[in-house]
């Protein structure tokens, strides 16, 4: 039996909130009743989240595993620095200011905030083909790019929807992630053909010494080893490609067009659509609120056992995929799968992300033993091992893709969840920042720390068996995760005891 809650006045604490461990309890047809009958504002708020959402950098992340073999190949960049620039760097400085920045929506308001974020994140987009060979000013432009297109979207868009459906959260937060991962499935083809065009696909890869691709001449000195060199630094098409073929508009020239798309659709969103209710309140909340919601406090979660070994497998489990992802055009065109067919592969991963991300969050909602964790992130390592023993088979290409997707997923949606069971809902907010800045880190890291060690060892070899054994220990440390407490019901704290010995509910 738990013990009694002290009796707190009704007045001293704010009035009790739906808890996650309620979600079960609520059936999807509610949830679509419930949105039918929200405002028109409120609709349009959500759409018009998802839409910046659409444009964000996570998004259009999908562009990234085919720009940088083009701009490597264009500029002689070695590939691993092409993704230090285009990826490490950018992911690991953009989502820094979202803790800053969300302290400016409390204060002036979403829109406030959305509107030179949306603007700034389209000129400094289009600004980055002006860098060319500059490395230190590409450098800087892409992690502007980043940093205003995170600040125009994630930045506000949770806010936004947290405003406008208060009971609805936990759905509101899976479309932004669905709604990413189905932009990504989308563009991934369609990013490959802007850059590469109907022209014979470039790869990132170095072809044999003394051979070169079946119908295509060698390449005087292409610098990084492309199939096919675009031509000079500003991606400009090579002559002999014939005047009726599509030869792409580079790296350079697509993100000149994404630049436009991102002002055509992002600004008027902001205008139109973004808004939150009147009676939102633009300043902190007060310390008490927080200190009466039931949960762990945040200096004492860090140091627990579930805490630690969440972050571990969060980050082991995370390598995997988007260590794949930002390298798939290079690795797969070493056993002869050519971009267009990669380009349909990570699509198949953003697809199943969706699939992760929807599974993970309904899983957790409705279980109470916590090795189902293990069991949902067995894909990474199965998924590895399948690509590393692939031998051109696009069947295993997507088999090994997909699951690496349903992992990606996974992973975003076990973060939350576990968080408020373990901890309450007493110190999440700061808990989530915590979480996002430690995997954030490892995340932006891997994709150029895979690519450094192929670099190094003439080999994805050494590199997949790495990420095979991180998958492997991510699993170990999930099974290793202790019973979940007893749901966080009432305005007093459950003692420490709780996240390893769970007392029943009454």
């Amino acid at each position: 039996m738990q013990k009694d809650h002290p009796v707190v006045p009704a007045s001293s604490v704010p009035q009790p909130v739906p808890l996650l461990d309620d979600a079960a309890k609520i059936s999807f047809k509610q949830y679509a009743v419930d949105f039918l009958k929200a405002p028109g504002r409120a609709k349009a708020a959500l759409i018009g989240s998802l839409l910046l959402v659409a444009v964000s950098p996570a998004a259009l992340a999908a562009m990234t595993p085919f720009i940088v073999p083009a701009y490597a190949m264009s500029t002689g960049t070695r590939p691993q620095d092409g993704i230090l620039l285009f990826v490490s760097i950018p992911l690991l400085v953009g989502p820094l200011f979202l803790p800053f920045l969300g302290r400016w929506v409390d204060r002036h308001g979403a829109r406030t905030v959305a509107l030179p974020s949306i603007i700034l994140y389209a000129v400094f987009m289009a600004l980055v083909p002006v860098a060319g060979t500059t490395t230190w000013l590409l450098g800087v432009l892409l992690t502007l790019t980043a940093i205003c297109g995170f600040s125009a979207s994630l930045g506000v868009v949770f806010k936004v929807i947290s405003g406008w459906f208060p009971a609805h959260r936990g759905i509101g937060f899976g479309l932004v992630g669905v709604t990413s991962g189905v932009i990504a499935a989308i563009s991934s083809p369609l990013f490959q053909w802007l850059i590469n065009g109907n022209a014979a696909p470039q790869t990132g890869g170095v072809p044999p010494a003394g051979e070169a691709p079946a119908g295509a001449e060698p390449p005087a000195d292409s610098g990084s080893g492309g199939l096919v060199p675009p031509g000079d630094a500003g991606g400009a098409p090579m002559p002999s490609v014939d005047a009726g073929v599509f030869a792409g508009l580079g790296w350079d020239g697509t993100y000149l067009v994404t630049a436009i798309a991102v002002a055509v659709i992002g600004i008027p969103t902001v205008l139109w659509l973004i808004s939150e209710p009147k009676g939102t309140a633009h300043v902190p909340l007060p310390k008490a609120v927080d200190a009466s919601l039931p949960g762990v406090p945040f200096r004492k979660a860090i140091l627990t056992r579930p805490w630690i070994l969440l972050i571990l497998f969060l980050v082991l489990a995370g390598t995997g995929p988007i260590a794949m992802r930002q390298n798939a055009v290079d690795f797969f065109g070493q056993s002869g799968v050519n971009p267009a067919a990669v380009s349909v592969s990570l699509s198949v991963l953003a697809s199943t992300s969706i699939i992760g991300l929807l599974a993970g969050g309904t899983t957790l909602d409705r279980t109470r033993r916590p090795w189902v964790v293990a069991l949902l992130l067995l894909g990474a390592p199965l998924g590895l091992l399948l690509a590393l023993g692939n031998g051109g088979s696009l069947v295993l290409v997507y088999l090994s893709m997909g699951l690496l997707g349903i992992i990606a997923g996974v992973e975003s949606a076990l973060g939350p969840a576990l968080i408020a069971k373990y901890f309450g809902m007493k110190s999440f907010a700061a808990l989530q920042g915590m979480t996002l800045a430690v995997t954030g880190v490892a995340l932006a890291a891997s994709p150029y720390l895979f690519s450094a060690l192929q670099a190094a060892t003439g080999s994805y070899a050494a590199p997949m068996l790495v990420l095979v054994v991180l998958g492997v220990i991510a699993v170990a440390c999930a099974a290793l995760l202790p019973k979940f407490p007893a749901p966080w019901t009432g305005p007093a704290v459950h003692d420490e005891e709780t996240l390893v010995e769970p007392r029943p509910t009454d």
